[in-house]
C-alpha cells in the first residue's frame, strides 16, 4: 500500500497540466483504493502470524496493546495538529508577503 501511495504522489507530480493531472490521479486513486479492502482481508484469507484484531465480537486485544494503541493515536493527532498549525501559518504569511508585493508594484 505504501508503495500504490507513493506512486500516486510521483503520478500527481509529473503530469503538468491541471486538468489531465486531477483525471488520471482520480482513476488511479479509484484502483488503488480497491487494495484496501484486499490489505484487510488478507488476514483471514491466509492464516499466518497475524492475529484477527477486528471480529464480529469486538476488537481482540490484550490491554498493553489498547494502551499501545491509545497512545500512538493521542501522539499522532498531536503531530498532525501541530503540523497543520505550522502549514496554516506558512499560508498566512505567504498571503501576507503577496499582499505586500502587490503593495509595492502599486508604487
Amino acid at each position: 500500500m505504501l508503495l500504490i501511495y507513493a506512486s500516486y504522489l510521483l503520478l500527481r507530480r509529473m503530469i503538468d497540466e491541471p486538468a489531465r493531472q486531477a483525471r488520471f490521479a482520480a482513476v488511479y486513486g479509484i484502483a488503488g483504493f480497491i487494495s484496501v479492502p484486499i490489505t484487510f482481508m488478507a488476514v483471514r484469507w491466509w492464516r499466518t502470524i497475524h492475529p484477527v484484531i477486528v471480529e464480529s465480537s469486538g476488537f481482540n486485544l490484550s490491554s498493553t496493546m489498547v494502551l499501545a494503541l491509545i497512545v500512538s493515536v493521542v501522539a499522532f493527532s498531536l503531530f498532525y495538529v501541530t503540523l497543520l498549525t505550522l502549514r496554516s501559518r506558512i499560508e498566512t504569511a505567504s498571503d501576507a508577503v503577496a499582499e505586500l508585493k502587490m503593495r509595492l508594484e502599486d508604487r
